[in-house]
Parts: C-alpha cells; structure tokens; sequence
C-alpha cells in the first residue's frame, strides 16, 4: 500500500508475524528519525519502544506489548540510520500465538542483537538502494510484540492510484504536493462514429 505524507511517498511493508487474530494494530509512519530503541525480550519479544527525532524534537512513541525477563536500550549516534530490520516469528515452544521471537537491526555502522531467540520463519526488511527507513508497524498483545513492519521512503513524488490500473481504468495521478483526496487525473477524449445515414 502506498500513501503521500509530509510530502513523501510512503510503501507499507509487511508485517510479518501474527496479521489475522485480533491484537492491538499500531502505526509510526513518519514519526522522525530512530534515535533510540527500548526491548524487552525473554523467548520472544516482548514489547518495542521508539524514540524518535523529528525536526530536532525528542519524541517518546507508546510502548507497544508489555513486560519481559530482559531490558535493552539502543542508543544510535547522530550519523547512524537503519539499514535492515530481520527477525524470527512463530509459536512459543510450538504451541500458542504466534509472536516476534526474535529481532536485529542493522545501521550503516554496527549491529545491535540479536535480542530473543531466533527460532521460527525467518524475515527481513532491507532500507537501501533508493529507499530510506519511514517508520514501524504491527500488532501486539498485552504480552507480546506479535507482528512488526515498516515504513520505506522512495524517491517518489506521485503515485498511481488506483494501482495497478486494470479493466480500462484511467490512472488517477496522486501529487505529494496537493492535498488528499484531491487528484489529477490525465486528461483523454473518446472518439464517436456518427451513426450511418440510411
């Protein structure tokens, strides 16, 4: 899904983990720069906590899932950014809900984990090459992190909407510059055959 805020184009990626019980969805789309990540992690993920940068105001997001055996603290200095987010989800000991058993994030500069226990379906989300980090997402319980994605920037300045066009459709071209919902669609004109004289 895409979405045009603060003058960006905005790809929501994700989330893997636990997308079809009924947890707690919450969403951090450009909320600023990581400038801390708070974790509490015993076989799984607790909980995650950001602290964002947004034009120069510290800003603490909500804490999203709840208390755990352990309590990380990363602290990213002013050069670093994300680069990749990887992690494990599944059932605890294989039975039960499904949560986020395991994270790692990577910056241009270091690595900072694994915290949890990497056991269960493998993911990643990379920010490189033309895109850059945009925020977190996902789905928690009062006990867990249960499903986290994110938020790319591209270099995009419009996006196509509906997309992709299909059955005819004409394209409805979305501006970063312009308010939602208003929208340029690209003019066309039909030609008509005058009916056959008789």
């Amino acid at each position: 899904m895409s979405s045009i805020l603060n003058d960006e184009v905005l790809i929501k990626v994700g989330p893997r983990g636990d997308i079809l019980s009924g947890k707690t969805e919450w969403d951090e789309s450009s909320y600023g720069n990581v400038k801390q990540i708070f974790i509490t992690h015993g076989n799984a993920i607790n909980s995650i906590q950001m602290l964002y940068d947004f034009d120069g105001n510290l800003a603490l997001a909500h804490r999203h899932g709840g208390d755990g055996d352990n309590f990380v603290c990363i602290n990213f200095e002013s050069w670093e950014y994300l680069t990749s987010l990887t992690g494990y989800y599944g059932p605890i000991e294989q039975k039960g809900p499904v949560v986020i058993r395991s994270l790692t994030f990577e910056t241009n500069g270091s690595t900072y984990g694994p915290y949890g226990r990497e056991e269960g379906t493998p993911f990643r989300f990379n920010f490189q090459a033309g895109v850059k980090f945009g925020g977190f997402h996902g789905r928690c319980s009062s006990n867990y992190l249960a499903a986290i994605g994110a938020y790319v920037k591209t270099m995009a300045r419009h996006y196509f909407k509906p997309d992709p066009p299909k059955y005819n459709i004409t394209p409805c071209l979305c501006s970063s510059t312009t308010e939602l919902p208003a929208c340029v669609t690209p003019s066309y004109s039909r030609r008509y055959s005058a009916p056959a004289s008789t």
